[in-house]
């Protein structure tokens, strides 16, 4: 029963690594949405550009682990089966396996990159409204 418990445990700490992650998106969200984040058009589109990147390796990970769910060679035997379905669990195991961790690791770096260009369009509208602002004010 221990082994069981430690399988289930393996993916513990990137679970929860992976929750501060989207914690972290969340904030920033509300801080765009509010109007209290802005960046620099070329800074964001910069930061935007490197978290794509970064999601794109995360994406060749998902397929290296979506791999490990079929683990062939470890013969008939009841005990090779067995660890070939281990295998098969880390690697896809509901929202807790290798491959799916990665999923949802890429899909908040990529949501990471949105919420720069959202801060960058914040930037630029509030950019836009001042000029106005000038403009109606020397006129």
């Amino acid at each position: 029963m221990a082994e069981q418990s430690a399988d289930a445990s393996g993916f513990v700490g990137a679970g929860a690594a992976l929750q501060s992650i989207r914690d972290e998106n969340s904030w920033i969200q509300q801080q765009i949405s509010g109007g209290g984040l802005s960046m620099d058009p070329q800074a964001a589109d910069d930061a935007a550009k490197v978290y794509r990147r970064e999601a794109d390796v995360v994406e060749e990970l998902i397929l290296s682990a979506t791999s490990l769910q079929q683990v062939p060679g470890l013969g008939a035997y009841r005990s090779g089966q067995q660890l070939a379905a281990k295998f098969g669990q880390k690697a896809s195991n509901g929202s807790t396996g290798a491959a799916d961790l990665l999923r949802q690791f890429r899909d908040e770096l990529r949501r990471k990159a949105n919420l720069f260009e959202q801060a960058k369009e914040n930037y630029q509208a509030t950019d836009e409204q001042v000029a106005d602002d000038l403009r109606r004010g020397a006129e």
